[in-house]
Parts: structure tokens; C-alpha cells; sequence
């Protein structure tokens, strides 16, 4: 394996997860070991001091009743009776002189030598020395009421011996059972890091290849991760739509900027050949004009479309009559209702005013007035209404034109978005996403519905008290 390969694995978080997983499965090890090391040191001092301990006071009991002749009768015949001499007793003076000493068959004499400190009797509680590789002396001394010192003993297996031997086998264990602990935290990181690695390889597909059909196949696991994969997904399935959408919205864009810019290119090359006809100039340069105000009502309105969805357009805000606001639409647009022989019909009751701009709003209208009498068919009907809710105003425009269809409905509020049915007709596709961002802005919104062939019907909710202002 290359350097450069290692180092991409060792900055992985499969490696990360796997050296933590290691480190505290380590941890955890030596922690057990020094708590079982500590208690297994304990339980052997505890289990030698228990029977000294025991014997110790029954000597006690013994000499403070009958003396040095009944402790030496008693250690007697209880040695007499098990065979052996297994404790070690020794009584003395004050002044440290021996008045009874009793060892054990099994000792030698540098095992009391070990005992004492200088040929003095060390007065320590609690003495443990040991006497070889296999055994150790455990001896505890106390000091009775008429000053004279007792001490009981016995010898015990070597403590440190069976530490020792408890220390090889946790080291014989403790490398095999750290290699299985290193697997398998690699094993788990490995299928817990593979939907991460599955994510990571999708996206780097897309990178190189451009495409964002890619998909994360879901694991049969139900759990954050899976639910992550699902979420990317459909985060993908988003993009793609978008990116789709995008590059419609780029082919009407282009579509609807080519023909009025070839109409002014055409318009000023005509210009220039007619130098000698100031009329004819004049009235093609009028038309280029009009050609370029349509380019600039374009852009313009994709410009409001985007500051009013990101909240930045600026509203001028005063009390305003709703229904006065529709009639200032219905007078523009009679003219060309009556000549396409579509009606126009107002039903609305006498409704409060309410805190808006007048200007965005009539332009909502407008624009929801316009594609009505745009795809209702000579003889149609277009009719505005408006209700008082609960805290809003309702403004509702219905006509009787060519519908939309109900796949296409969801999609109608999308910059330039035009449906197949409504493709031919001379338009921007902006008007409904630019109604939707105006009418947010407002703290409102709308909603629409539609039947194909039996027209469609858009409401327009505005409240009656403005939104709280945004921090800025």
C-alpha cells in the first residue's frame, strides 16, 4: 500500500471509529484487570488475616483464663488432634523475652529470623514476608492487658505468586481478545460507515460524470442512517428536478428574450437603410422601443421574483380598499375582454380596508385578470368575488376557460413554467410566480384550483393585520 493510500485510510472516519473503539476497549480492559488485580489482592490478604484473625483471638481468650500452662495445653491438644503443628504462636515478655513459641513443622529457623527486625520483635499489626518462591509468612501480633505480646502466624501461599499468575493469564488473554475487540469494531465500523461511504461514492459520480439520475440504494436497516440515505435521496430526486426545471426555465428565457431581441435587431437594421425616410425611422425606432421595454419587463419581473421569494422587496404599505383595486384592474383590462367577447363580472360586497401596497397588489390582480381572459374562450366568463374571513380577506378569480391539468397544477407557481395547453399563447410565464411572492410578501397566500375544460378559480387571502416587520 502506498503512503498516499495509507494516509487517505488513516484519515478516515472508519479508522477514526475503529482506534476509538480500540482505545476504550483497551481502557476498559485494563481498568477490569486493575479492579480484579486490586480485589484478588485483597481477597488473599483478607482470607489468611480471616483465619489468624480467628485463632488469634482464641488464644487470647485461652491465656487471659489460665495462663501461659493453659495456652501451651491448648495449643497442644489441638495440634495433637489435627497431626500437625500448621500455626505459628510465640509469647513474650515486656522486656521481649520468649515465654512460649510454638513453630510450625514445616518452618525453618530463617523463617522467624524473617520476623523480627535485628533480633527485636517488630510490633507491626500485621507482618507478611516471604519465605520463597511458593509460599509467604503471615503473622499478626497484639499486645495483651498485662503487657506481654502474642503473635499468631501460619504460612500461605505466595500472594505474589498468584498475582503473578494471574498477570500472565490476563496478558495471555487480554492479545487475542484485543485483536477479536480491533476486528470486530472494524467489522461494525465498516457496516456502520457503509451507507456514509455509499453517500460519498453517489456524490463523486455526480461530480465526474455531470448526471444526477445517481441513487444510494437503501440498506435493510431502519435506522438514522437509513433515514439519512432516504432524506439524500430525495434531496437528489429535488436537485434533478430543479436542475430540470432550471434548464426549461433557461430554454423559455432564451425563447422569449430571442424573439424581441431578433425584432429590435431587425428594427434598427431597417432604421439604418431608411436614413433618408425620418417618418419611417421614427416609427421603427418607436417599436424598437416597445421591443426592448418587453425585454426589460423580463428581466424586471424575474428581478421581483427573486427579491420578493428571498424577502427583500420593499413594500410601501397604507390602507387600502380591495374592491377599489379590482375596479382599477377591470378598467384595464375591459378592452380586451370585450374584444376577445369574454365577460367580465364583478360580485363582491363592501369589504374593510386593510393594510397593503396598493401597487403590488393591483399587479397581483392584474396579473390573475389577465391569464383569465387570456384562456377563457370567446363567450366566457370571468368573474371576481371577494369574502371576509377570519382575519383576512379573500379575493377570488374565476372563469370558465381551457383549465388546467392536474398534473401540470402543482407546478403553475414556478418561474417560467408554462403548461402545454397554455405554450402558445404570448406569455412570460412569470405572471403566477410573481402573484405567489408578491402575495406572501404580505404575509397572505393563494391557492388554486382547476378542472380541464370547465375553467379554473384562483384566491387570493391577504390579512387584516399586517405580519410583524422582519429583524433586520
Amino acid at each position: 500500500m502506498s503512503w498516499k493510500r495509507l494516509s487517505e485510510a488513516l484519515r478516515t472516519i472508519r479508522f477514526r471509529i475503529t482506534a476509538w473503539h480500540a482505545a476504550i476497549f483497551l481502557g476498559s480492559a485494563l481498568l477490569l484487570f486493575g479492579l480484579i488485580y486490586y480485589l484478588l489482592g485483597h481477597a488473599i490478604d483478607g482470607k489468611d488475616r480471616d483465619v489468624i484473625e480467628a485463632r488469634l483471638r482464641e488464644y487470647v481468650a485461652v491465656y487471659e483464663s489460665g495462663g501461659v500452662p493453659a495456652l501451651r495445653d491448648w495449643i497442644l491438644r489441638v495440634h495433637e488432634a489435627r497431626k500437625q503443628t500448621a500455626f505459628f504462636v510465640r509469647l513474650a515478655k515486656p522486656d521481649r523475652s520468649v515465654l512460649l513459641m510454638v513453630v510450625p513443622e514445616d518452618w525453618v529457623a530463617d523463617d522467624v529470623a524473617k520476623l523480627d527486625d535485628g533480633g527485636q520483635f517488630r510490633l507491626d499489626r500485621w507482618m507478611r514476608a516471604p519465605r520463597d518462591a511458593d509460599m509467604d509468612l503471615t503473622v499478626a501480633s497484639t499486645s495483651l492487658p498485662d503487657g506481654t505480646l502474642l503473635q499468631v502466624g501460619r504460612s500461605s501461599d505466595s500472594r505474589q505468586r498468584l498475582l503473578e499468575r494471574f498477570r500472565r493469564a490476563f496478558a495471555v488473554v487480554m492479545l487475542p481478545a484485543l485483536v477479536l475487540g480491533i476486528a470486530g469494531g472494524a467489522l461494525l465500523t465498516g457496516r456502520i460507515t457503509r451507507p456514509l461511504r455509499r453517500i460519498v461514492a453517489a456524490v463523486r459520480a455526480i461530480i465526474d460524470t455531470g448526471k444526477m439520475d445517481v441513487r444510494v440504494a437503501a440498506p435493510k436497516a431502519d435506522d438514522e442512517l437509513a433515514d439519512l440515505i432516504v432524506l439524500f435521496n430525495r434531496m437528489l430526486e429535488g436537485n434533478e428536478a430543479l436542475v430540470r426545471a432550471l434548464r426549461e426555465s433557461l430554454d423559455n428565457v432564451a425563447h422569449d428574450l430571442r424573439t424581441p431581441l431578433a425584432r429590435l435587431r431587425a428594427m434598427l437594421e431597417d432604421a439604418l437603410r431608411r436614413e433618408a425616410d425620418p417618418a419611417a425611422t421614427h416609427e421603427v425606432l418607436a417599436d424598437a422601443l416597445e421591443e426592448s421595454d418587453r425585454v426589460q419587463t423580463i428581466i424586471r419581473t424575474l428581478m421581483d421574483v427573486a427579491h420578493a421569494e428571498a424577502g427583500l422587496m420593499r413594500l410601501e404599505r397604507q390602507s387600502a380598499d380591495l374592491g377599489a383595486l379590482v375596479d382599477d384592474v377591470l378598467g384595464l383590462y375591459e378592452d380586451v375582454a370585450h374584444d376577445k367577447g369574454v365577460a367580465l363580472r364583478k360580485e363582491m360586497p363592501v369589504l374593510p380596508a386593510i393594510e397593503v401596497d396598493p401597487a403590488r397588489i393591483r399587479q397581483v390582480f392584474a396579473n390573475l385578470l389577465d391569464n383569465a381572459v387570456k384562456y377563457t374562450e370567446p363567450g366566457g366568463t370571468v368573474t371576481i368575488s371577494g369574502r371576509q374571513e377570519t382575519n383576512a380577506l379573500a379575493i377570488t378569480f374565476r372563469d370558465t376557460g381551457i383549465g388546467i391539468r392536474e398534473a401540470d397544477l402543482p407546478r403553475i407557481w414556478e418561474r417560467l413554467f408554462r403548461g402545454d395547453k397554455s405554450r402558445s399563447e404570448h406569455g412570460l410565464g412569470l405572471g403566477l410566480s410573481l402573484v405567489k411572492a408578491i402575495v406572501e410578501v404580505h404575509g397572505g397566500r393563494v391557492a388554486a384550483s382547476s378542472e380541464v375544460g370547465k375553467g379554473s378559480e384562483f384566491t387570493v387571502h391577504l390579512p387584516s393585520a399586517p405580519p410583524p416587520a422582519r429583524a433586520a
